[in-house]
């Protein structure tokens, strides 16, 4: 009986002792962060976790190792993407985008237009509107290398008319 109440308190223990998997969402609630380092997240995202943004504000948020983000609303200080990172974005208020060249960042966009730095603002920035319900948005870049990471995703209405104009177009030749 001894025997078998150490196994399974040995197998309790080496089962409990491993790094899972977390699902994370976010839905209210209001977050700091410390200005003074620009390293410092918020909320980190990492090792292949998935993480759906529903409301809320939180100062800093960094996506690393794999992860994937949805962000669907609430207000976001800093984003941060980095190794091989997939971030979604469908609403809410974002204030500045940091990418690595490694990480791809999809804007659920129409009316987008690309701002570059003039007197006004140091850092390029980008203004549109979200597919979902239309509300504008507006946000700077940390740097230039984080704009080849973001790709704007049109509404679906766009995508059908082009290709029906590619196969008429083809269809004529």
């Amino acid at each position: 009986m001894r025997t078998k109440i150490i196994t399974l308190m040995a197998m309790i223990f080496l089962l409990g002792s491993h790094l899972v998997k977390a699902d994370l969402v976010f839905d209210s609630g209001y977050n700091t962060f410390d200005d003074d380092d620009p390293y410092y997240a918020e909320v980190w995202v990492i090792n292949y976790a998935q993480l759906d943004v529903l409301g809320g504000e939180m100062g800093k948020l960094e996506f690393q190792d794999s992860s994937i983000g949805n962000i669907f609303g609430g207000e976001i200080g800093g984003l941060w993407t980095g190794n091989n990172v997939v971030v979604n974005i469908y609403g809410g208020t974002l204030n500045e985008l940091a990418c690595f060249p490694d990480s791809l960042v999809y804007l659920f966009a129409y009316d987008v237009t690309f701002h570059p730095p003039d007197g006004a603002h140091n850092d390029p920035w980008l203004e549109g509107k979200y597919l979902n319900d239309g509300t504008l948005f507006s946000f700077e870049f940390y740097d230039d290398d984080c704009i080849p990471q973001l790709h704007v995703v049109p509404e679906p209405m766009t995508l059908l008319l082009l290709g029906l104009g590619g196969l008429l177009i083809r269809n004529r030749n």
